[in-house]
């Protein structure tokens, strides 16, 4: 690595003993700055281990959305390590899991009401994506196994996520050449590019098994907004053509854009959604994937083959659902389980010059 976290200080052990042992995230390690130490977090501020304090705007990539160490959340999590802190959901349940399942298919709007859980936001895209191509293949449409999916779109890390986002926008183009060809197209947001789409279901919509779009925000691809339209064309245009939309709720979920989930804006529902950074409150790695009623009565069967055949390790971990139960307590607080009325009022009055403050 490129010099040192601060030349003016003592770095603790566990620091110069560990970090020629760690291979981090997103980083050309020969060339990558030190990182720097961390002692404990709290609100909104990391504390390193030479005492300085940094204010975290980004959340842990989005995560701690109560900021840290909030005392419920904290409180909860140590209740449950005391009891269970985990139990597979091969042929057991618990409480944690069956009653966050319960309460996020509450929220949700339109039919979504089964729950697959899983440790990560990449990996509830490959669910998400698994499902929908086992649905067909359950129907009788085994050809229906490609995705539209959307330039500037990032949904994950993983073969078939990176698959479907843009690898222009991202930072997998590296491996664009081995990775399943998808249709990536441009958003429906004026009359020519939904024409386009249009075109593209009708030629090849008896290969396509869904939609997946960030609703509202492309995140890693650049901040890039749309309008709710947008997902309402989506709707339509799935309706119409008999295929999955898909919601990749990861990054906009939990109130990160005024409402709840973002689809409610354009008040329709998707056929499956997935949800994590923000499920826990930035405590403990969960993601779900949930679907809506008709999708998973195609796996409804007296036949096994049709089952859906995936089960992480760490599915419905016991604490990261009670810590994801005790972030919903303080949403329903916070946000009324609804829209943010911040958010409501119009763009002007959100977003209007400050007020210079003069000293």
């Amino acid at each position: 690595m490129a010099g040192r976290a601060s030349e003016n200080s003592v770095m603790p052990d566990w620091y110069l003993d560990g970090l020629e042992h760690v291979w981090l995230p997103y980083a050309q390690m020969k060339t990558l700055p030190a990182p720097l130490p961390v002692a404990r977090t709290q609100g909104s501020r990391i504390v390193l281990t030479d005492g300085r304090e940094l204010i975290d705007g980004i959340a842990s990539w989005w995560t701690a959305c109560h900021g840290y160490n909030h005392p419920h959340i904290r409180d909860v999590v140590a209740t449950q390590l005391a009891s269970m802190p985990h139990v597979m959901l091969g042929g057991l349940a618990h409480e944690q899991a069956l009653r966050l399942a319960s309460r996020l298919t509450g929220l949700l709007p339109g039919e979504l009401n089964r729950v697959f859980f899983s440790e990560s936001g990449s990996v509830a895209v490959e669910v998400a994506m698994k499902m929908a191509i086992q649905y067909w293949i359950n129907c009788g449409a085994p050809t229906k196994s490609q995705f539209v999916a959307f330039k500037a779109g990032y949904h994950g890390d993983t073969t078939g996520a990176m698959a479907i986002s843009d690898p222009e926008a991202s930072i997998h183009a590296l491996l664009a050449g081995i990775l399943q060809k998808h249709q990536l197209v441009d958003l429906p947001e004026d009359d020519a590019t939904t024409a386009t789409l249009e075109r593209l279901f009708a030629e090849r919509s008896e290969s396509i098994a869904g939609i997946v779009i960030e609703p509202l925000v492309q995140g890693a691809g650049g901040m890039k907004f749309h309008d709710a339209s947008v997902l309402q064309r989506l709707r339509a245009l799935a309706d119409r053509h008999d295929t999955l939309l898909i919601f990749d709720e990861i990054f906009t979920g939990f109130g990160r854009t005024g409402s709840m989930f973002a689809c409610e804006q354009a008040e329709i529902a998707p056929d499956i959604i997935t949800l994590s950074k923000a499920l826990t409150g930035g405590t403990l790695p969960l993601a779900a994937t949930i679907a809506t009623r008709k999708v998973f009565n195609a796996f409804w069967s007296d036949d096994p083959k049709k089952a859906l055949m995936h089960g992480p390790t760490y599915t419905g971990n016991a604490l990261a659902c009670a810590a994801a139960n005790a972030s919903l307590d303080l949403l329903k607080k916070s946000l009324g389980c609804g829209r943010s009325p911040t958010f409501q009022l119009p763009w002007s009055e959100v977003l209007r010059p400050a007020e210079i403050c003069r000293v």
